[in-house]
């Protein structure tokens, strides 16, 4: 009985690992999607928003777009503005100069002087893998917080549900169209873009609630938020932007445009204009990119922020579906069975449109497939347990091995021989600081619970990356990268894998000081060179490992860290092969106890689209410090180690000192040698 629990367990398991999968690889997430856009509740168009449309009609009596003039636009923004507009948009980017003349540019830049309410348009785009700027032409001589991006998340079914907060330009971080005209509505002052704790800090008693997804073509985070759709295309109040010019204030149905306070967002509504995107509320309809602007202000002033629900009650749904229908299946006939899959489906559709409610967006389709998965899969499997003619074979490694050494021993079971073959890998070793006077201070309950749960989280990091884990020493880790398959980039890869286990420590930190527990920091040492990698030990017992010269320069390596108060240490070998990409600082050149050929040493810092601007200086200061002292110039050298503070810099500093007493030999190069490990 016990072992027939223990299948349907492993079972359970399997489906959870099976819907993890869909979740991490975000597939049924179009089917997701669609799901949602039954839950807006789009019959509510906010009476503050008013778009002025540039509209068939405007288009007949003023001409084609392209040959406006600017004063137009500069004649529409006084009318509004004598009219107690709030706030103004103008959903035209302006990029070259006005067909006109300069005096045309000219006298629209003299409105937007005068007038500090109205928000320009700008976009950015992607041509050749980097990223573009289209902005008001240098004529309109506008400030970064007078523009805001219109650019939208268009996701894989076409429908756009998303806008991007902010991207920066340059130093300048600039909103999205429609948080910069809420931001002049609601008298926010214009902040530096923060980030924290999953929410941006947009202003008093506002925190927008983020979606963070990855631009994997640039390899850096994009900040997004979700629309709450209000009203459907069309909805919001409209009028021509020829009436406005021409006096006639009144909207499409005739009524009287009042616009006291109101929201005013100038923007094309023309066909021909091609600026008209499917929304979840479309109904087969688009809508036009400046009504998606006015949906996302309403959402803003009205604070209905949607987000999705979290990762964590996620799982706790998972596991309850799972377990509880697993429970009950087993035991319950089929005929039973159906009408409760059916009612249950029917409850996740209905907890969606509820939580909707809440402002969460409840996953129901991967709760779904994890209930249809366990109904199969509990049948089936008690189909399979009822047939006696069945055998089946049970069996497990004796140890953790990566997935890549399994497929490459199914695929050639010969692969299990004893031998290694000798090849280029980039190795890996990272070890926690002063662990052993920490774990003092544990309990061993403790520290095998704290063990466990760090090892999971920095093995996933490097198992992400393509790499090969070797072995677990205590809090150590040993990782490689190119065997046993081949991997492109193998060392970019490895530092990669040095800089997410960083940034996974810094979560960690986090979470052990809520939890009263001390801080702890590691260090990475990598290496890439030759090493023999393959099964080596007994006929009766044997690893999958690496070994070699380089192997063991990257195990100094991370136990030279601590000499310099540095968290991941490169050698020459693999700075060569990531230069460009990432960002680093040449320590020294030295000499490692029980090797005669000096190497040179250098700290990864980060990756050159995420380090700033004054660390960047940081290190090049560093680095002309270390020319000086390398020739003999320890006074100018002592100086400048002096300003960084930083202890690498204090080494160098006691070393200038103790040259300027004792100088050196004339032979001198410039090499470190380590007495001990």
């Amino acid at each position: 009985m016990l072992k027939k629990w223990l299948k349907f367990i492993g079972l359970g398991l399997g489906i959870l690992l099976v819907t993890a999968l869909f979740v991490s690889q975000s597939w049924l997430i179009g089917v997701q999607n669609s799901m949602q856009n039954g839950f807006y509740d789009f019959d509510n168009p906010s009476k503050d928003i008013v778009v002025v449309a540039i509209d068939e009609k405007s288009l007949d009596k003023l001409g084609p777009l392209t040959q406006w003039k600017r004063s137009l636009y500069a004649s529409a923004i006084e009318i509004l503005n004598s009219k107690g507009a709030s706030a103004i948009g103008v959903d035209i980017t302006f990029p070259d100069r006005s067909l006109h003349g300069p005096a045309d540019d000219d006298l629209l830049a003299s409105t937007l002087k005068t007038a500090d309410n109205v928000i320009m348009a700008g976009r950015y785009f992607f041509e050749q893998g980097e990223r573009q700027f289209e902005l008001p032409n240098e004529n309109l001589k506008l400030r970064a917080d007078n523009i805001g991006w219109i650019n939208v998340g268009l996701d894989r079914d076409g429908f756009v549900r998303q806008i991007p907060i902010y991207t920066q330009k340059g130093i300048d971080s600039i909103e999205a169209f429609s948080l910069s005209i809420a931001r002049k509505h609601l008298k926010f002052p214009f902040i530096k873009s923060l980030i924290l704790d999953g929410d941006y800090k947009y202003g008093p008693g506002i925190d927008i609630p983020v979606i963070t997804k990855v631009d994997k073509a640039k390899d850096e985070a994009v900040h997004l938020m979700y629309i709450n759709y209000s009203a459907e295309p069309g909805k919001f109040t409209r009028m021509s932007f020829s009436d406005l010019l021409s006096g006639i204030n009144v909207d499409r149905a005739g009524n009287m445009v009042d616009f006291k306070d109101k929201i005013v967002l100038i923007g094309p509504t023309a066909i021909d204009l091609q600026d008209h995107y499917l929304s979840p509320v479309s109904s087969g309809i688009k809508m036009p990119g400046v009504e998606i602007h006015a949906n996302n202000i309403q959402t803003i002033v009205e604070k209905q922020f949607l987000r999705d629900q979290s990762r964590s009650s996620l799982w706790l749904m998972l596991l309850l579906v799972v377990a509880v229908n697993m429970a009950i299946f087993a035991r319950l006939k089929v005929r039973y069975a159906i009408p409760l899959f059916l009612l249950e489906t029917f409850g996740f559709m209905v907890a969606g449109i509820i939580a909707y409610e809440s402002l969460i967006f409840l996953n129901v389709v991967y709760p779904g497939l994890a209930l249809t998965l366990t109904f199969v899969g509990t049948y089936l499997l008690r189909f399979i347990l009822e047939q006696k003619d069945r055998k089946f074979i049970e069996g497990a490694f004796g140890h953790y091995v990566n997935k890549s050494v399994v497929k490459k021993i199914l695929k050639d079971p010969k692969s299990l021989e004893l031998g290694g073959e000798k090849k280029e890998m980039t190795i890996f070793f990272s070890d926690i600081a002063n662990f052993t006077t920490i774990s003092e201070n544990l309990d061993p309950g403790e520290l095998v619970h704290f063990l466990n749960g760090y090892l999971q989280d920095m093995t996933q990091v490097v198992l992400e990356q393509e790499g090969t884990l070797d072995k677990y020493e205590g809090d150590a880790i040993m990782a490689f990268w190119n065997a046993p398959v081949e991997v492109e980039d193998h060392a970019k890869k490895a530092c990669h894998a040095a800089l997410n286990q960083q940034k996974r420590m810094a979560e960690l930190r986090k979470q052990w000081k809520a939890e009263g527990k001390p801080e702890m920091h590691i260090r990475i040492g990598i290496n890439t060179g030759e090493a023999v990698a393959g099964n080596m030990g007994s006929e009766d017992r044997f690893d999958y490992t690496v070994m070699g010269d380089d192997v063991n320069l990257a195990s100094r390596l991370e136990g030279i860290n601590k000499q310099y108060g540095t968290e991941v240490m490169l050698s020459e070998e693999t700075y060569n092969k990531i230069n460009g990409d990432f960002v680093c600082r040449e320590l020294d050149l030295i000499r490692v106890k029980g090797k005669k050929k000096p190497v040179r040493i250098y700290e990864l810092v980060g990756l050159q689209t995420e380090v700033s601007t004054e660390d960047k200086k940081k290190v090049e200061t560093y680095e002309k410090a270390l020319n000086l002292y390398r020739e003999k110039k320890f006074e100018e050298a002592k100086k400048i180690f002096e300003g960084l503070e930083d202890m690498a810099s204090k080494v160098f500093v006691d070393r200038c000192s103790k040259f300027l007493n004792i100088p050196p030999s004339d032979n001198w190069d410039g090499v470190f040698t380590f007495t001990s490990k």
